[in-house]
């Protein structure tokens, strides 16, 4: 074979290869999808499916700190033009001047105070507003000690509700929250045509990423056709309704977009019924679209509409990550803040866009956080019942007020706690993580409630176990220590460790022990009576030294990842003398041997019931919460001693300056109380024995609590499988919704040092460029023309051979 004949076939390989790599880089076209991007629900790929999308929304949260207007305010306001921008301060402020000229009555508040105590809208519909004369022998829901007035649930509890509710200041909090909440609900979702939210999220990141969706004729936002409505008008409850993203014509499907978890409500079954006859009408198919995990409630709603319907409405779950960012319309400036002297003009706080301000768990200064379950579940939560009804009442008054009211009230919602007790909130997994910069993924876990009941207080929770892990972080394990002594009173608490609220917790809850003690040792009690009973000495006296100190932890710590699986505390002991004048009487009386039984007696008889209160109690439930944040904190601790993590610029600083209690209260007031609750005479017992002779026990137990040091055990990885196998996947989807664990509830959430759009971008793919064809048909038509030459000359020169001969 000739050399030229043997070019001429290498160029036309290299251009079946080039041509090859042109049909394999160009968008092929195939057959439409079953369904869209996502996992659909119910075909088990639920907790498969990682992250899909990251986008930014306009979070209001800041507005949460705005303090009530005053009347002066509300003047100004009616001529300010920013009233006039929703989501703002300013429209906030007019809004709640509109609420004000025409509060709900008492049928709308009944009601929702009936849904929301006794989980039934219409259960107090029998009764009529109470008198004037009748409120005026109501008294305040809680007296001045923060105990309530009246049973739970009462007559006169909910009457006391209501005098509370008509105190129009008392509403500002909740009501407040409402707005927030629903700007909040609202901004999450936008349109597929607006620059931040979860359906223009959907529209960038799988629709037109998508091969074959990104061919269809899409229409986002726009109403059926004028046919259409008339063909349907007799069918549909809305027909000027908006439709999020539809192709009648190519693709033929229909796509709704719910950035939330839930449909539910009368208005949520109109538009699905609505959307159902249209997706019939044109021939399409109906996909729900949610960002978040939908409900159990929801799925049910539409698989049963579309069964009715005689048609398939799949599910479809798109696990996306939200990052909040300033709203626009605030133009770089914060609204005034409560601490902040009032309403003045605020200063600029940074540019329009950037990343919202706020207190997330566990974001430290220069971490940016996602959006997560746990804030959606904490952030505009209710803190009280009262707080619930409040809420639910004002999110009627918006509803109301809204021109479009009906098309798609998905924004109008209250943050649902029904089946949670948030009491028992705490910090139980940590992840050391990189996305593109040092970040932390986390989950707290609480207790699922039997009962199905609301819960509150899981905004205060969260706070106290995000603060407290700072605590712990900031300052030297040697500070973390209280002592409730009468023979020290100037060595109470560190200084530091005293501004703090883990320090609060500490030093109340060691006050709590002293008090627990005079509870069980009290004969009206089995254990009091046990104990009494056993003690010896006409006078019997005992002075015990008790603190609380750490059990073993057991953790599974896996390198990158700590699951902490339980964490006990322990309730030392040891006979003391008190030396301090004043406080009782001098056990040093009392003989060595009649001492030591009763120690005894005490050891065995009460101090187990007080380790079991302090480890199951509700009175110790924020003691328990912090030292689990201890320990959380402890393993970024000994990490960030041999690599860089999210935390390591904060150990061991001292600088607290960030998380200082929020709760006002001094180090002296508890040890006062302390004192004082000897000198009342609180754990002195008088008891008459069964021969008439009246005895009077004394004891004195004092210590402290001492979280300076801990103690682990680490669990392998094949037992961690065996006694928690489900609890690596709840864990990962708890990061996109509250998950449920055997009688667990987990509520996820992550922070990073890069904002969540940068931080899980994901890289474009090379079809997406438009210099990849040229670049790759270059090549290829330098190919073909070489090879052309090669074979014109070969042609000439056999041409002139034959020629020659």
């Amino acid at each position: 074979m000739s050399p030229i004949r043997s070019r001429i076939r290498l160029w036309a390989v290299a251009a079946v290869i080039g041509l090859l790599a042109m049909l394999v880089a160009a968008p092929a076209a195939a057959a439409p999808p079953a369904v869209p991007p996502g996992a659909v629900v119910g075909s088990g790929d639920e907790w498969t499916i990682q992250t899909q999308g990251v986008y930014e929304y306009e979070d209001h949260s800041a507005l949460l700190h705005v303090p009530m207007p005053t009347q002066a305010d509300l003047n100004r306001i009616a001529t300010d033009p920013a009233a006039e921008k929703d989501g703002t301060w300013q429209h906030m402020y007019a809004a709640w001047g509109r609420y004000l000229q025409k509060q709900p009555g008492w049928t709308v508040w009944r009601a929702k105070y009936a849904e929301v105590v006794l989980g039934d809208a219409k259960a107090l519909d029998n009764i009529p507003e109470p008198s004037d004369a009748l409120m005026a022998q109501v008294g305040p829901v809680k007296d001045a000690a923060g105990n309530f007035t009246y049973p739970f649930k009462s007559t006169f509890y909910m009457l006391a509700r209501w005098k509370e509710f008509k105190t129009y200041p008392s509403q500002w909090p909740a009501w407040r929250a409402q707005y927030v909440t629903i700007k909040n609900n609202d901004r999450r979702g936008g349109t597929a045509l607006d620059k931040y939210g979860f359906e223009s999220a959907y529209r960038e990141q799988a629709i037109n990423a998508d091969p074959t969706l990104s061919q269809g004729d899409w229409k986002y936002g726009k109403q059926l056709s004028p046919e259409l409505k008339k063909q349907l008008a007799s069918k549909l409850h809305i027909v000027d309704r908006p439709l999020d993203a539809v192709d009648l014509t190519k693709l033929k499907m229909i796509l709704e977009f719910k950035s939330g978890d839930s449909i539910e409500g009368n208005a949520g079954r109109k538009q699905l019924q609505d959307l159902i006859q249209i997706a019939k009408a044109t021939g399409c198919r109906l996909y729900y679209v949610f960002g978040k995990m939908p409900g159990d409630k929801s799925i049910a709603m539409i698989r049963e509409e579309a069964k009715a319907a005689g048609i398939q409405v799949p599910v479809v779950y798109w696990p996306a990550l939200a990052q909040p960012i300033m709203p626009a319309n605030w133009e770089g400036r914060s609204p005034p803040d409560e601490d902040g002297g009032g309403v003045t003009a605020p200063p600029p706080s940074g540019p329009s866009g950037g990343p919202a301000g706020g207190a997330a768990p566990l974001a430290g200064p220069g971490q940016v956080p996602a959006d997560s379950p746990l804030a959606d579940a904490i952030a505009t939560a209710p803190n009280s019942d009262g707080e619930a009804v409040t809420q639910g009442v004002a999110n009627q008054w918006f509803a109301a007020q809204d021109p479009n009211s009906g098309v798609d009230d998905s924004a109008y919602s209250q943050p649902n706690l029904g089946g949670v007790d948030f009491s028992t909130l705490q910090l139980r997994y940590v992840s050391d993580t990189y996305h593109n910069g040092s970040g932390v993924q986390y989950a707290f876990k609480a207790d699922a409630s039997p009962t199905g009941e609301q819960s509150f207080g899981g905004q205060a929770a969260a706070q106290l176990a995000s603060d407290s892990f700072f605590t712990w972080l900031e300052l030297s394990p040697d500070k973390f220590w209280v002592n409730l002594n009468p023979d020290e009173p100037d060595r109470i608490i560190d200084s530091q460790f005293g501004t703090t609220d883990a320090g609060r917790v500490l030093l109340q809850a060691d006050l709590q022990m002293k008090k627990t003690v005079a509870k069980l040792i009290h004969p009206d009690t089995p254990a009091g009576k046990q104990f009494w009973d056993a003690m010896q000495g006409d006078s019997p006296c005992l002075q015990m030294r008790n603190w609380i100190v750490p059990d073993t932890a057991t953790v599974r710590d896996n390198g990158d990842e700590l699951y902490i699986l339980d964490t006990p505390l322990r309730v030392e002991t040891e006979s003391d003398y008190i030396k301090a004048p004043g406080v009782g009487a001098d056990c040093g009386q009392q003989d060595r041997a009649t001492t030591q039984h009763n120690e005894q007696v005490y050891k065995t008889t009460i101090l187990p019931q007080v380790q079991d209160a302090v480890n199951h109690a509700p009175e110790y439930a924020d003691l328990r919460r912090v030292y689990a944040s201890r320990v959380a904190a402890e393993w970024f601790r000994q990490r960030s001693a041999t690599k860089h993590t999210a935390y390591s610029d904060l150990i061991g600083k001292g600088d607290i300056s960030r998380w200082r209690s929020r709760e006002p209260w001094t180090p002296r007031q508890v040890f006062d109380q302390y004192v004082q609750s000897y000198k009342n005479g609180e754990f002195t017992i008088t008891h008459t024995t069964t021969e008439g002779n009246t005895v009077y026990t004394n004891t004195y137990v004092y210590g402290g609590v001492d979280f300076s040091r801990l103690n682990e055990n680490k669990v392998s990885a094949a037992a961690f499988t065996k006694d928690h196998p489900d609890l690596a996947g709840a864990v990962g989807g708890a990061l996109y919704k509250p998950v449920q664990a055997g009688g667990d509830l987990w509520f996820g959430g992550m922070t990073s040092s890069k904002p969540p759009v940068e931080a899980f971008a994901k890289p474009s793919p090379a079809t997406s460029n438009p210099l990849l064809y040229p670049l790759v048909a270059l090549p290829l038509a330098g190919w073909l023309v070489a090879g052309a030459w090669l074979l014109s000359r070969r042609r000439r020169t056999t041409a002139t051979d034959r020629s020659a001969a």
